[in-house]
């Protein structure tokens, strides 16, 4: 007896269910579908209306196939993949959109407190940095002052011989400078 209230609970919500059902497909299928696209403007709203009637279609009919025990549903089921793959579709695009949209308003709101920053007048800190007119000195201090003695008159003997060797090259052009002269004459 126990299984005959289960039996009729199930058959009396199967009952509410395809009451609801026929409902919606009334609603859905009062207008051609035609008819249903011309009057929509929006193209997301008419991809939206060809989605569910695709998807109703489809599922429609592997109930009904599942009904009558086919053991094939093969083509049901990649025609319903294909209606879920275009309802992806669809809602990434919807997702792609609110994502522009918010990063959109996040650069605004950036962009907003910049310029109110700046013309208030209260900065948080100063437009260039302290770290830029700091010098970087390097001091070099490894050697001893010994060192640094024979460095220097090392360096006084370089600037000797160097200076030494432009007065011979002066010798040397004032003296071809005079026999070219005497050439002459």
């Amino acid at each position: 007896m126990d299984d005959h209230t289960d039996i009729k609970a199930c058959i009396l919500r199967l009952n509410k269910q395809l009451n609801s059902l026929e409902v919606d497909l009334n609603k859905l299928t009062a207008k051609p579908l035609d008819e249903q696209l011309l009057l929509l403007n929006d193209e997301r709203a008419k991809l939206d209306l060809t989605n569910k009637y695709a998807y109703v279609l489809s599922s429609l009919m592997f109930s009904y196939m599942k009904i009558l025990n086919v053991k094939d549903m093969s083509p049901i089921r990649t025609e319903l993949a294909r209606v879920k793959s275009y309802m992806d579709r669809a809602k990434a695009i919807d997702n792609r959109g609110s994502k522009e949209i918010e990063r959109q308003q996040q650069e605004q709101d950036r962009a907003k407190k910049v310029i109110k920053n700046a013309l208030d007048g209260r900065q948080q800190g100063p437009a260039i940095s302290k770290v830029n007119f700091q010098g970087k000195h390097t001091r070099f201090e490894n050697g001893s002052k010994d060192d640094d003695k024979e460095v220097r008159k090392e360096q006084d003997s370089i600037a000797r011989e160097v200076s030494q060797t432009n007065k011979d090259a002066k010798k040397v052009r004032s003296n071809t400078h005079k026999v070219s002269k005497k050439r002459r004459n």
